[in-house]
């Protein structure tokens, strides 16, 4: 079984029921790897759009293999960037996500200054986290919120999923 033919992760599956995006949707992903979560939000979008960035041109390729059909249709751009370095020009975001992207949880965080000048008005912001422990994991989760304070966002929620090992965490929130 190659990677396109694996079922998604439980993870990845809860991640994008989370953002729930509608048809319409303007979507960021940002380290979106393989492509698995993309495929996920492509697959409910009609007239809206992704775009999904990894500073791995290896992960970028991969991802395009998976969801060629969404590139096709218009529904999905990839670019191998870093979201620091990254020009989104004027684009505007509905959901800015990433799951597990350790840049949120550091200091600085200039990434969070990129996500505040795309994300629309009443656009959000979910950062999922989920380490091996359900210590690390609220470590990283304690680093994530400070930074959205630090950086202006405001109406931080969590939403945990417990029902795995260790506890996956969505951070949202808006600017």
């Amino acid at each position: 079984m190659t990677g396109a033919d694996r079922p998604p992760s439980e993870r990845l599956v809860w991640a994008v029921d989370v953002l729930a995006p509608g048809p319409s949707a303007r979507v960021l992903e940002v380290g979106c790897g393989h492509g698995v979560a993309a495929t996920l939000v492509c697959d409910r979008l009609v007239d809206g759009q992704m775009t999904a960035i990894d500073q791995s041109a290896a992960m970028i390729r991969a991802a395009a293999t998976r969801n060629a059909a969404h590139i096709e249709s218009g529904r999905l751009r990839l670019a191998a960037v870093a979201l620091a370095g990254a020009d989104l020009g004027g684009e505007r975001f509905d959901t800015v996500f990433a799951v597990n992207v350790g840049a949120f949880a550091r200091r600085p965080c200039p990434e969070l200054d990129v996500v505040r000048r795309h994300l629309a008005p009443s656009g959000n912001v979910s950062l999922f986290v989920q380490h091996p422990t359900a210590e690390r994991t609220a470590a990283a989760v304690e680093s994530v919120r400070a930074n959205l304070g630090d950086h202006g966002f405001r109406d931080v929620h969590l939403l945990v999923q417990d029902d795995a090992a260790s506890p996956a965490v969505c951070v949202t929130a808006r600017v």
